[in-house]
Order: C-alpha cells, then sequence, then structure tokens
C-alpha cells in the first residue's frame, strides 16, 4: 500500500519545517455526492457499531487536513481497486458510479500528496549532482571525467536537482578526492602537452594486397579441401567400408559431420596430408575452406570476395564493406607510441565518395570510437561522387578513458550494418537473396587522417590560471607565501567566489608538507593538496545558509550561483562574479540581459540536454531495445538522430525565441539527412542553416559536417511530422520497442502537454484473464479493459488520446495498417490466430470533443496552450530550484504563463519570469 508522508526537510543553517508550517494551504475535498454511495454499501459494516476489519467509515471526514485522514481514503481506493471491496457475497458497486468514485478519489490522492508534501518554497541545501560536478570541473581545469561512477542522483524522482536526492555519505568524500586526482592528472598532461601539433594518416588501399592475398589463399585451400573431401568419399565408397560407413551416415548425416569422423573409415586420409597444420581439428578447418565456394562455412565467400575485387579504384582507395575479404568496418588504431600520454582534442578528415548507382538509403557513414562496443558519436551523410569525392571533418576528443590501445580504436562504417550481431547476416542475407552475391559496395574511402589541435593559444582554465605557479618539477617547489596565494586563489575559483578562511589554508599547507616530506615531487604534493579542495564540501555542495533561521533573498554572488546551475549545469564565470561582486547582478535589467546571454552561451545546451531529458521523461528512450528485424530502418544510427531531434527542436525555439506552442504542432521539423530520409521529408539540402561556414582555410572540398548536421526544414502539406507528437523518439518511448502502447501514449500526452496527470496505476488491480490469447485489434482489447471500473476511471481518459496516435508504429514510422498476433507459451506465432485491420484513429476525449483522425488530435492538444505552459512552467521551477513544486508556487507558476501569453508564449519569457520572480531570489 502506498502510504502518503508528509516528508520533513532537513536543512542546513537555519532553515526547518516550522518555517512553513503556518502557511496557508488550500482544502483537498472528496466531492459530497460519493457519501450516498458509501452510506448504501459501506456504512452497514463499518460504522460505529460494526467496525468491520476495525475499519470505521461513517465518522470519515470528506476533507483531507491530514495524514491520517488521507492514509483512511487511500486505503478505501486501494481495496476498492484490488476488488476486495464490497465482499462478493454483497451487492456490487453500481458500475457507473464505482467508476466516477474511483476517478474523484484518484485524483484526491493526488492532490493530496502535493499538499501535505509541499515544502513551502524551502530549499534543501544539495551537492552538485553528477552533470553539475563533471561541468564544474571541466570549467575549472578543462578536462572531461567519467562521473558515472557517482552517486545516483534521482533516487526518489524527479528532477536530478532535487535536494532530497542529493546527499552523501562520508565514505563517498574519498571517492569524490580520487576524481579529483584523476582529474588533476588528466589537467597538468594536457597543461603539459598544450602545444603539440601531431598528425596521422592512413591509405586504406594498403589493405587491399592483404585481401587480395587472403582470397587466394581461401582458394588454394578450397582446392586441398575439396582433393582430401573427394579421397575420404573414395574410401567411404569401398565395399569393404560399406558397414562401417553406413553407421556413421546415420550418426551423422550431415556431410561436414560425417568427414569430421575420417579415422574411422579405413583408408581414408587426414587432412594434414592436404596441408591444414594447426592445433585445432583440422578437420573442421578444411570443412571451413570448403565452406568458401558458398559461404557456408566461414566469413568468408567466393562470389562475393570476386565481386569485391573487380570493384574500381582501389589502387587509391578501399571500398566499405558489409561482410566478406575486407573490414565490415574500416578501422584504424590510433598508434601507441604517437598518442600513449596525449590527451586532447583532435580533428579527423575523411575523403571518401558514395558509388554512383548507391540508393540514397545507404549514403551514410557512422563514426565512433571503440568497435567492439558499437559506441557511434556521429552519423555523416555521403555526398561526394567518385568523379568528385568530399572531405568530411568530424572533432574527436581523447581523454584518460582511451589510454588503451582498444579503447583509442576509431571506426568507419557504413549505417546500419553492424548495430547488433544479428544485422549483418540480416543485411548480407537479403541482399543475397535478391542478387546471389551479396550487398553491392556504396561508400569509397580515399584516405583517413588525425590531427592533434594545439591549444597553445587556447585561454588557461580558471582553476589552473588561479594557481599562478609553474605546474611541473623542473621548476624549485613554491615559498609558504607563494604556496599559501595559490591555494587560497585557487580555492576562490573552486567554491564559486567564496574565499576559504585563513585556517582552512593552514591545513591544505599542512597536507602539501606531509606530502613533499615523505618524497614526493612538489607538483605531485600540489595535486594531492588540491584534490582535497575538491572533496571538500564548499566545492561539493551548493549552499545557501540562512541567517537566524530567517528566509532572506539571496546574496548577488549566491544569485550568481543559481542563475549559472540552473542554466549551465556549471558554475558562474567571470562576467556573472565580477557583476555579482559589485552588486549589480541583482538589478532586474543587468539580471535579464545576463539571463539572455547565459541562454546564447553553447553552454546552455547542458540546460537543454539535462532539463529536457527528465521533464519529457526520455529515460524510457533509452530503456527499451528494438525488435531489428521488424524495424530494420530504425538502426543505432537513426535511433541516435531521433533522440537528438528532440533536443535540437528546442534548441531552436531557445536560440530563435520561437512559441513554446511549436512543441505542440509546427510547419516545420528540425532534423539531419538521417532522420530527413527516415520520415520521408524532401528540402534538407534546400534549408537554411544556422551554424557557421566551414573555416576559409580549408579547402573548398571540405564538408565541415554541413551534410550531418540539424537544419529547420519545412513539412510538406499533410504530414503529421512537426511538435513533439510527430516525433519518432516520442512515439518510441509510447511502446516497448516492439508493439504501441496506447496507454502509455496517453499518459504521456497528458502528463507532459495537457498538465493533466492521471493518477498512478495501483500495483493491484487484476489481469483480465478472459482476454488471454484473443485475437482482437488494439482499440477492441483496450475498450474491453475499460468495462471494469477499476480500469475506466483511469483509461477514459487515457485511451482515446493512445488511439489517435496509433499511426505511429513502435519507431515512429506512418502506417495505415497494423496486425495482431498470438504466440504459445514459447513465443512462436499460433497459426491462423492474427488479425490484420486499418488503423481508425478517431475517438472522443473523456469530457471533451470527438477526433477523426490523428491531425485532429493535435489541433486538440495544440489549443491547449495555458495548460502547456502551465505543466512547463511548473517543470522549470523544480529543475531550477531543486525542490518539488507545490500549492505555493501556482502564483509564480500563473504569473510565468501570464508573461508568456503577452509575448505569444515565446519560450524565453518563461525563464526571463521565473529569474526575475521572488522564488528564484530568495532562500
Amino acid at each position: 500500500m502506498k502510504t502518503i508522508y508528509l516528508v520533513a526537510i532537513l536543512t542546513v543553517w537555519g532553515v526547518s519545517l516550522s518555517d512553513t508550517a503556518n502557511a496557508e494551504v488550500p482544502n483537498v475535498t472528496m466531492p459530497a455526492e460519493h457519501r450516498a454511495l458509501l452510506k448504501s454499501h459501506c456504512y452497514k459494516c463499518h460504522d460505529a457499531t460494526e467496525q468491520s476489519g476495525q475499519v470505521r467509515l461513517d465518522d470519515l471526514s470528506f476533507t483531507l487536513t491530514d495524514i491520517e485522514t488521507a492514509e483512511r481514503w487511500q486505503k478505501i481506493l486501494n481495496v476498492i481497486n484490488a476488488g476486495e471491496m464490497p465482499p462478493e457475497e454483497e451487492e456490487p458497486l453500481p458500475n457507473e458510479a464505482k467508476t466516477e468514485f474511483l476517478a474523484d478519489l484518484s485524483n484526491l490522492m493526488v492532490a493530496a500528496r502535493k499538499k501535505l508534501n509541499d515544502q513551502g518554497d524551502a530549499i534543501t541545501m544539495r551537492r552538485l549532482n553528477r552533470r553539475e560536478y563533471g561541468n564544474t570541473l571541466r570549467e575549472l581545469l578543462g578536462v572531461e571525467i567519467n562521473v558515472a561512477e557517482l552517486p545516483s542522483d534521482t533516487g526518489t524522482g524527479g528532477f536530478d536537482t532535487a535536494g532530497q536526492n542529493l546527499f552523501m555519505s562520508a565514505t563517498q568524500i574519498e571517492q569524490y578526492q580520487s576524481l579529483g586526482r584523476e582529474a588533476l592528472e588528466e589537467a597538468f598532461a594536457l597543461l603539459a602537452a598544450a602545444g603539440a601539433e601531431q598528425s596521422f594518416r592512413y591509405e586504406p588501399e594498403e589493405s587491399n594486397e592483404r585481401f587480395r592475398k587472403q582470397v587466394q589463399e581461401n582458394l588454394d585451400a578450397l582446392e586441398r579441401a575439396k582433393k582430401w573431401a573427394d579421397a575420404v568419399e573414395a574410401a567411404a565408397t569401398r565395399p569393404a567400408n560399406a558397414k562401417i560407413v553406413a553407421k556413421l551416415r546415420e550418426q551423422f548425416p550431415k556431410e561436414d559431420a560425417f568427414r569430421r569422423q575420417w579415422k574411422q573409415i579405413p583408408g581414408a586420409p587426414a587432412p594434414e596430408d592436404f596441408g591444414f597444420q594447426t592445433v585445432e581439428n583440422n578437420a573442421d578447418k578444411a570443412n571451413r575452406a570448403l565452406g568458401y565456394q558458398e559461404g557456408t562455412g566461414t566469413g568468408y565467400m567466393r562470389p562475393y570476395d570476386e565481386y569485391l575485387l573487380s570493384l574500381p579504384n582501389q589502387d587509391t582507395g578501399a571500398w566499405l564493406t558489409v561482410m566478406g575479404g575486407l573490414n565490415n568496418s574500416m578501422t584504424l588504431f590510433v598508434p601507441w607510441k604517437w598518442n600513449e600520454t596525449l590527451p586532447g582534442d583532435y580533428q579527423v578528415r575523411i575523403r571518401l565518395a558514395h558509388a554512383d548507382d548507391a540508393p540514397p538509403e545507404r549514403r551514410f557513414i557512422e563514426f565512433g570510437i571503440h568497435p567492439r562496443d558499437g559506441q557511434i558519436l556521429s552519423t555523416h551523410e555521403v555526398t561526394g561522387s567518385l568523379a568528385n569525392p568530399q572531405i568530411i571533418e568530424i572533432p574527436l576528443t581523447l581523454t584518460s578513458e582511451h589510454k588503451t590501445r582498444e579503447n583509442r580504436q576509431i571506426f568507419i562504417r557504413e549505417k546500419g550494418t553492424l548495430d547488433h550481431f544479428t544485422q549483418t547476416r540480416q543485411v548480407f542475407g537479403e541482399a543475397k537473396k535478391q542478387n546471389g552475391i551479396g550487398p553491392t559496395a556504396a561508400i569509397w574511402i580515399d584516405w583517413m587522417e588525425i590531427e592533434r589541435v594545439s591549444e597553445a593559444a587556447k585561454p588557461m582554465p580558471a582553476g589552473l590560471a588561479a594557481l599562478d605557479l609553474p605546474l611541473n618539477d623542473t621548476a624549485e617547489a613554491p615559498s609558504i607565501v607563494e604556496l599559501q596565494s595559490a591555494l587560497t586563489s585557487f580555492a576562490t575559483v573552486a567554491f564559486r567566489g567564496r574565499e576559504p578562511s585563513p585556517r582552512y589554508i593552514e591545513r591544505l599547507t599542512g597536507i602539501y608538507d606531509m606530502h613533499l616530506k615523505s618524497g614526493a615531487t612538489p607538483t605531485s604534493s600540489l595535486k594531492e593538496t588540491l584534490s582535497v579542495v575538491l572533496a571538500s564540501p564548499m566545492f561539493l555542495y551548493l549552499a545557501e545558509p540562512a541567517v537566524d533561521g530567517q528566509r532572506r533573498t539571496l546574496t548577488d554572488l549566491e544569485l550568481a550561483t543559481r542563475l549559472a546551475y540552473f542554466l549551465w549545469s556549471a558554475p558562474p564565470d567571470d562576467t556573472l562574479l565580477d557583476l555579482a561582486n559589485s552588486g549589480e547582478l541583482s538589478k532586474p535589467d543587468v539580471l535579464a540581459d545576463q539571463t539572455a546571454r547565459l541562454l546564447d552561451d553553447p553552454r546552455a545546451s547542458e540546460f537543454v540536454h539535462g532539463f529536457l531529458y527528465q521533464w519529457l521523461g526520455m529515460e524510457r528512450f533509452d530503456f527499451f531495445e528494438v525488435n531489428r528485424p521488424k524495424y530494420p530502418r530504425f538502426d543505432d544510427s537513426t535511433r541516435l538522430s531521433a533522440k537528438h531531434e528532440v533536443y535540437q527542436t528546442f534548441t531552436h525555439i531557445l536560440h530563435h525565441d520561437a512559441p513554446l506552442n511549436d512543441l505542440l504542432k509546427a510547419d516545420y521539423v528540425v532534423i539531419d539527412p538521417v532522420l530527413a530520409h527516415f520520415y520521408g521529408i524532401e528540402g534538407y539540402r534546400d534549408a537554411g542553416d544556422d551554424r557557421e561556414l566551414p573555416d576559409s582555410r580549408n579547402p573548398p572540398e571540405v564538408d565541415a559536417q554541413r551534410s550531418s548536421g540539424f537544419r529547420k526544414v519545412a513539412v510538406p502539406e499533410g504530414s503529421p511530422r512537426g511538435g513533439l507528437l510527430g516525433m519518432a523518439a516520442i512515439n518510441f518511448m509510447g511502446g516497448n520497442g516492439e508493439q504501441t502502447s496506447p496507454v502509455e501514449r496517453g499518459v504521456w500526452v497528458l502528463r507532459k502537454l495537457l498538465n493533466d496527470p492521471p493518477p498512478p496505476a495501483p500495483a493491484n488491480i487484476p489481469q483480465i484473464e478472459r482476454l488471454a490469447g484473443k485475437v482482437l485489434t488494439t482499440h477492441e482489447r483496450l475498450l474491453a479493459h475499460q468495462e471494469d471500473a477499476q480500469c475506466a476511471s483511469c483509461h477514459r481518459k487515457i485511451d482515446p488520446i493512445g488511439f489517435g496516435l496509433e499511426n505511429f508504429d513502435a519507431v515512429g514510422q506512418w502506417r495505415t495498417e497494423d496486425t495482431y498476433q498470438v504466440n504459445d507459451e514459447n513465443g512462436k506465432p499460433v497459426p491462423g490466430a492474427s488479425k490484420t485491420w486499418t488503423i481508425q484513429a478517431s475517438a472522443t476525449l473523456h469530457a471533451g470533443p470527438t477526433f477523426q483522425d490523428y491531425f485532429e488530435l493535435r489541433d486538440i492538444v495544440a489549443a491547449k496552450s495555458d495548460e502547456f505552459a502551465a505543466g512547463f512552467s511548473a517543470a522549470l521551477i523544480e529543475y531550477a530550484l531543486g525542490r518539488p513544486v507545490g500549492f505555493s508556487d501556482q502564483p509564480v507558476i500563473s504569473a510565468m504563463v501570464e508573461s508568456g501569453q503577452k509575448k505569444n508564449f515565446r519560450a524565453r519569457e518563461f525563464i526571463h519570469a521565473l529569474t526575475a520572480s521572488e522564488t528564484f531570489q530568495r532562500k
């Protein structure tokens, strides 16, 4: 049973629950008309006299003002949902009245939770979450550190900025110090190699000669294997061997298995006599060599290899292939000696072209690192031809994570050929059925080069610059005065403008001396000392201490920190700190200007990704694997692009201050070439491009990812795209990777777009056994589900919306038909137990209008601008302030929506309204 409880907010520096205890709260009341239902069906067993099960209901208050009353109502909801009450021998509740009762009570409990858990706008001191910690180290030291092993940020749900989740135990301090030490090691190494410039060029045609040699070896082995097989067969046909051969053929009916028993056939020669000499079973080796003829026993296949050898341009480059003699992904090991100790930024350049007859869907390459894990970093459309190749430039950052040889292996491969171990076989098999050979080559690679970008002219990271010390062991150790000054400056930057106490610096100096006296070098001693700073509470925690336990307005320095972590998930920069120190930041016009500046900065992408991922519930997108054979077009590149579409669309809206309503319905999409092809939208190359043009220093043929970036593209008339509802990522989340779920989709729309979340589904709702194995359409199945009042109370709101989205399949492709197949207990299709139907996306919303198709449903949702704006505003408050939104936030939510209405719901107006509010600027 879910129990409602009042969350006690434990804060540091004086803010306690007593500060909000006297806040005025609205009543949460069960509609009085339901009293008659309880009286007619419940009171006779649960009144002052009977109290069956020690439960009394006749004195139950219909207004929830305390936890005890809420818990009593929760018990009623639980037992009715579970079908436990009324008892079987008693008259059941009328279905319609039961449905209305459960609907109202479910919504009542949601409202009660919000009321009884309202913090009254108190903000809990919290540690930096993973994203913020990593970004803070990056701003301080200029390095990227893997923070995946840090404590979880979302233990009780909500945003990863929520203070109640961001606590820390003493045992984790050592973990933070270790990560800080790792960051310092890399920062010092990066600084030492700042001016290093290195390059490496790979000519793939070098592999062609090895391929030719391998093919010749395979052909030679094939001929030797044929001779051995013929000799074994000759021995088997001897009359004297008839009895043993008959027995072996009965036991081993397959030819390769039969040949493997050659020792039992008198006179049969050994495979070693034909040159098959290895430590393995040489009969297996000979059998595999025989398979080369048709590709049945080896990774190579003669017809395909011979096709590959016939391809043009092999003297100057190589072709990417799906399977066969060449690698199915052309890989490049970064030489060990060249990059053994040099983390940093690199530029990868690839000169390439597509075959003249390559279909559009095969003119893409995937770029990534560590092909064993298949981690795709980016996907690029190949627009160059053999007559006029192009050069694609791709940025790459190598960190301490890439020290080992296998973790520094970068790869390029044709899109959708090696996402999963079954995919290569599927792609190859389908092509072979069509042409008898296999997939034709589509992408030709001329060369690849990697160049390390010099960082000599790059400004030193703020933390290292603050030290103002020689950061190597060639210089003398600093004096005590120099050391204390350096530690003070570093800690002040690390503590986001707060200067440490002299006592703190004395203790750090003692730690430095201890390491120095133990034999460590000055640089090593300094790194150990600085790692202590990076594990200090003033670094790890965002603290806004109260004065005498009273609420107060933030200082300008605190405001700078809150603003920066809201919009950058990173510490304030020098501009913000200077304005804070001068007392200017809190002035309304200055704060508005700085809010706009932060949104214009590239670091605002941290807000876009951090906020959207959690607001839209995109963890579900990462949870499910897709049924690859069923949806071959939704490969890893398409999936990655679909996810990025959500972020890029919001980035476009934020950057151009477009209406927030464009997320509900728009006449454009923000897509890359992968999605343009997936959606079937023309005009990508004709669309404008917000990004900068290629660097003028590059030759004209260089394509600096212009063929692969996201752009705003107009959608054609009648397209279902434009807005969140038409995105593949959103529809993918409304299913399980194989089938759609109208329920999941309907719930998502109610929660995220209409600000009308249904109550959580009870855990003890019984399954409807009568539907098991029935050949029903999705619509029929859900309508049958609604015949039960426990289900209907919520599903009458949810399901109609889901029906309206059924034209999107499980990966967001548009469809007009669907099929249901009944499977047996082993997951195999039951013959004749399937049904195909034309999708009818019409429905009537509960207490709302009827729509005939998806487009009418989208218009209905798009008309709910105020509701969407209110939900967006509440999410912004929760994300920015790190606490749940409660009834006490309604005034600021209303003010944000009102500001948005006056500015045509422009996205930035909501952020400006929040940062200008008293709620944002107070402790």
